[in-house]
């Protein structure tokens, strides 16, 4: 096989663009400690943010994905949602030792994840 066809398959750039996606889910949470470090906020606002973050960081990671894919680019997109939601949820169930429950705030979870990456993906 030559470098061409073995570059279009690697799965490096999903790689890179998860990483990437964590790594301004990591700032942006940094942001929110240090928002409520200096601002009394109720918890709702708390889970607003965080429900933010994850918006924000997936719709990132599908633009970038659709930015090196030039195809398809909103199934790299959802693609790309579905894997930041994936290790969201491996890492869940490492920490908890199972399912805490919550299968509706998880359901959510997933859809926001796997729409604002397709959505991320549309617009590059």
């Amino acid at each position: 096989m030559d470098k061409m066809q073995m570059g279009k398959n690697s799965p490096m750039p999903l790689l890179a663009d998860l990483v990437a996606m964590y790594v301004i889910t990591g700032l942006l949470l940094i942001a929110l400690a240090a928002l409520l470090g200096k601002a009394d906020m109720p918890d709702s606002a708390v889970s607003i943010g965080i429900i933010v973050t994850y918006i924000i960081s997936c719709f990132a990671g599908g633009f970038l994905i659709g930015k090196k894919k030039k195809t398809k680019k909103y199934l790299w997109g959802l693609c790309m949602g579905a894997c930041y939601f994936a290790v969201l949820f491996l890492g869940n169930l490492a920490v908890n030792r199972g399912l805490d429950g919550h299968i509706a705030h998880m359901l959510t979870t997933a859809a926001l994840c796997t729409l604002s990456g397709m959505a991320g993906g549309m617009v590059s």
